[in-house]
């Protein structure tokens, strides 16, 4: 099988092979200035913040594990907003993982995270295990991360060597269809297999495959509520068995 694209067939492994990293470079200065000024994507006001709060710690083991001292990395923080969620909550020890070198610059100039380390990287490739030590940390956040993944089940694999033994991933995602992906971004959709999902069985399906055992899988009911959301979300929490 053969794609077109600029006049000149490319096979698949030739395609994908270009795509690696070129979701994250797509984040020059002038694109993360956009997506920071997005409400709900960018951004959350408070009253986002609460939402996405009520919905993380109606689940029981969430609640469990987000107690002062937990260690915890946000992947993919892009412009930290799930980093200020977890902010919220007392005493976590935050790090953040992002591979964007403009959405870092973004991140070390907002004073409300003055606090986190941040590390750049990604967490889809081979050498990506070597960011972090084996269990590192009892909690993984993810959020809105796993569309723009190259190889998901290399990410899933690094997750699951960070955290400890019985810690946590958590990961919100959107049912994204082919049209939330526009203009540039467009090129993105055929080569980044989480590109558009539409259904809440496939990350949990992929978690499982490489030893996760999935804990809850469940729509944000009160984040999908708020004016805000145009693309359902949804949750799912898995732990290291």
């Amino acid at each position: 099988m053969s794609f077109q694209r600029e006049g000149n067939p490319l096979h698949w492994p030739e395609r994908r092979r270009m795509a690696v990293g070129r979701h994250a470079k797509r984040y020059d200065a002038n694109e993360v200035a956009q997506y920071r000024a997005i409400r709900g994507l960018g951004t959350l006001e408070k009253e986002d913040q609460d939402a996405y709060l009520d919905d993380l710690l109606e689940v029981p083991s969430i609640r469990t594990m987000l107690r002062p001292g937990c260690k915890v990395l946000d992947v993919g923080a892009g412009c930290g907003v799930m980093t200020k969620l977890l902010l919220r909550l007392p005493s976590l020890e935050i790090q953040a993982l992002e591979p964007s070198q403009s959405m870092i610059d973004a991140l070390r100039q907002d004073p409300e995270l003055s606090g986190v380390r941040i590390v750049q990287g990604t967490c889809d490739q081979p050498e990506d295990e070597h960011l972090f030590s084996t269990d590192s940390f009892q909690v993984i956040a993810v959020r809105q991360v796993c569309n723009g993944l190259w190889d998901p089940i290399k990410a899933f694999q690094n997750w699951y060597r960070w955290l400890v033994p019985q810690g946590r991933v958590i990961v919100i995602e959107g049912t994204y269809a082919r049209d939330a992906w526009r203009g540039d971004w467009e090129e993105e959709i055929d080569d980044l297999p989480l590109s558009s999902t539409q259904s809440l069985a496939t990350i949990p399906y992929l978690l499982e495959k490489v030893g996760f055992e999935i804990d809850s899988v469940q729509w944000m009911e009160s984040t999908n509520r708020m004016p805000i959301t145009r693309t359902p979300r949804y949750l799912v929490t898995a732990i290291k068995s």
